[in-house]
């Protein structure tokens, strides 16, 4: 029986597995053992990873909708309508009035023809992805925190660091190719410091775990900093000390509620690593204070013994090619590589090479675009169960004049649209994903897509010619021969490079430095601009309990690619129905409020209630209640949507609430 290498399609480990094919027929999947990032190994997402392409509810034909229903169409009628449609809003309100969103599960190639499109044959820059949020993407505004928006170290980083950091993750959860490398690290005995609401599944392996109130995040950061930084001699003018210098173990303690004695003993470690590692998820990014608090992680490595800190950060991300999609310029600031929009030089490069001028102004994030463009052309997204307000999302694209969705599912957002496109899934097409750790790779049809879909780069082709624009590409491999002539961080992929290894790790290093990638550069400040009161809510009498969205708990059970395969849905435990949310809480709150296992309780905060099931936690501390982030539309009177206090991107808050049993 065939056997064809590709990379997973779930998190943004990209492990290696091999599609097991009998005439152009998936039959299951199979671990790669030879793989640096799996090892040999896969989480149970990836041994069913063939059960995305053999789904029954796969789209097989366009879709358009007449009256009310969407109903089948022809290839032909569904692109004209759509390339008449983008041409004349385009020519009654110009390239700004529409929208593109791409995909971090579409490979390096599809993203870089959208957002090629977009720019050339549209005309505008509203180029984005909804699951950028996860990265907090307003990062890449400001200068001063570019560094954090890529993930400078490796997964083998794990194995070689003295100290690991786990801050509001669940790596067991999340990415189960890093979690078995914290495991190993710990037997080895490697300290491990947790920082989380809810303890994760590594949580007993945790030397020091630190549970501060919801919020408070950042003021516990600052307060680790000021252990370590007092146990050198302080150099003058330093910005970083100066900062937290009024952040002690108490003043910490009286923020975070985490005992001074735990805040010394994690400093003091801090201060004694060589090379510590902090792992974190969109837990951490999408906090109420992320900006910050992320800047104040990646000054670890300053306060510890360490050289650079610029390696004390791995951000984990939970797409497959969420990073290839920024590399690939599905940005509304950056063309491919992050080169900037607003640089001269940079749009001639690329218009000579496209043969189109570009729009010089950036355009609209992904959260920004819905309501105030006329068209949003979707490939492989679903803003839907991405944003956080659900709500006032599905009003904005019910009030889209026109909506395009090009999926291999028909999500939430697709049944929406007013032209679907039935695109092909990992197992049906050549391209590359690049992982978290920058690593791009190859991903290689192994067989056909179901009835008339296509894969992604052939439809985006098509449609530009209708546009006006031809591409002409024999394959994808074609694409990334361009990708490489344009996008410096790429210059040295091909896909012969990739056959020949387990792909290539573009680098920050040598002639690509860190600010030519636009990551920073000198001057930049080492810590947050300053310690600001926590944004952990207050509690009193009344509202006692702090709410928060655990981005971690149960988050593969919503995901679309797990709900339309059948045997992965029932692992992942997807099957549940219309059950009622489950409410984490700790076993010492439940014994005081006489609940058990499957109570039903009404959650009460100011702004609304809303019903729930308990589960009785011992991983869940005092104090905290906590919900999975998948339930946001559920949760919406409880859990409003906020803002980073810093950038302005749409976040959960936590938020004080009340628990009475119904």
């Amino acid at each position: 029986m065939p056997h064809v290498l590709t990379t997973c399609p779930y998190c943004g480990c990209g492990c290696g597995l091999y599609l097991q094919v009998e005439g152009r027929r998936l039959l299951g999947t199979t671990a790669s053992a030879g793989h640096p990032v799996g090892q040999g190994r896969l989480c149970a997402k990836g041994w069913h990873a063939h059960e995305l392409a053999t789904s029954g509810t796969r789209l097989r034909t366009p879709l358009v909708r007449r009256g009310s229903s969407l109903q089948q169409a022809s290839w032909e009628e569904a692109l004209s309508l759509v390339g008449e449609r983008l041409t004349a809003i385009k020519a009654e309100s110009g390239g700004a009035a529409i929208g593109v969103l791409a995909s971090a599960r579409a490979t390096n190639e599809e993203n870089y023809l959208l957002a090629k499109l977009a720019r050339s044959a549209l005309g505008t820059n509203n180029v984005d992805f909804s699951a950028r949020l996860d990265a907090l993407p307003g990062l890449f505004d400001l200068p001063k925190y570019r560094h954090l928006s890529l993930c400078t170290a490796g997964l083998d980083d794990i194995a070689a660091a003295d100290l690991v950091f786990l801050w509001q993750t669940d790596p067991v959860e999340e990415h189960p190719a890093a979690a078995a490398r914290v495991l190993r690290a710990a037997e080895a005995g490697v300290p491990v410091v947790e920082v989380t609401a809810r303890r994760g599944q590594l949580g007993e392996l945790a030397q020091i775990s630190l549970a501060p109130r919801p919020g408070s995040e950042l003021q516990l950061a600052a307060g680790l900093l000021h252990v370590a930084l007092s146990k050198t001699e302080p150099a003058e003018g330093d910005s970083l000390a100066a900062t937290v210098a009024n952040c002690t173990p108490d003043q910490t303690e009286a923020a975070t509620d985490v005992p001074a004695s735990d805040v010394i003993r994690a400093g003091e470690a801090l201060a004694a690593a060589d090379k510590p590692l902090v792992i974190y998820t969109r837990g951490a990014s999408l906090g109420p204070q992320g900006a910050d608090t992320l800047m104040a992680l990646s000054a670890f490595g300053k306060a510890s013994e360490a050289d650079d800190s610029w390696c004390s950060l791995l951000w984990l991300s939970s797409y497959c090619n969420f990073q290839g999609a920024r590399d690939m310029g599905v940005l509304p600031y950056f063309l491919a590589g992050y080169q900037p929009v607003s640089e001269e030089t940079t749009r001639a490069k690329f218009a000579e090479a496209w043969g189109a001028a570009l729009p010089s102004e950036a355009g609209l994030p992904s959260w920004e675009m819905l309501g105030r463009v006329r068209a949003l052309f979707v490939m492989g997204d679903d803003p839907v169960s991405s944003l956080p307000d659900v709500a006032a999302t599905r009003q904005a694209l019910g009030n889209t004049d026109f909506l395009v969705v090009q999926d291999i599912f028909l999500t939430p957002t697709a049944e929406m649209a007013h032209v679907v496109l039935p695109g092909a899934s990992f197992a049906e097409k050549d391209g590359t994903f690049t992982n978290t750790e920058r690593r791009v790779q190859r991903v290689r049809r192994a067989a056909d897509p179901p009835g008339e879909a296509r894969a992604d780069w052939e439809i985006i082709c098509d449609l530009s010619g209708r546009l006006g624009r031809p591409m002409d590409y024999a394959s994808p491999a074609q694409v990334m021969a361009e990708i490489a002539e344009l996008v410096p961080i790429y210059s040295e992929i091909s896909y012969q490079r990739l056959d020949e290894d387990w792909g290539v790790r573009w680098s920050l290093d040598g002639a690509v430095s860190a600010e030519r990638a636009g990551f920073g550069g000198e001057g930049e400040e080492e810590g947050p601009a300053s310690v600001s009161q926590p944004a952990a809510p207050t509690v009193d009498e009344e509202y006692p309990f702090v709410l928060v969205a655990d981005h971690s708990l149960g988050a593969w059970a919503a995901d679309k690619l797990v709900v339309n395969a059948v045997g992965l849905r029932r692992q992942q435990g997807a099957d549940r129905g219309e059950q009622l949310p489950e409410l984490w809480m700790s076993r010492a709150d439940c014994q005081k409020g006489e609940l058990r296992e499957g109570t039903r309780v009404r959650v009460r905060a100011r702004t609304g209630e809303m019903d729930a099931a308990v589960h009785v936690s011992d991983a869940v501390h005092a104090g905290a209640v906590v919900l999975s982030a998948v339930m946001r539309e559920a949760a919406a009177s409880v859990l409003p949507p906020g803002a980073d206090s810093e950038t302005g991107v749409p976040v959960l808050r936590p938020v004080a609430v009340s628990v009475e049993k119904v």
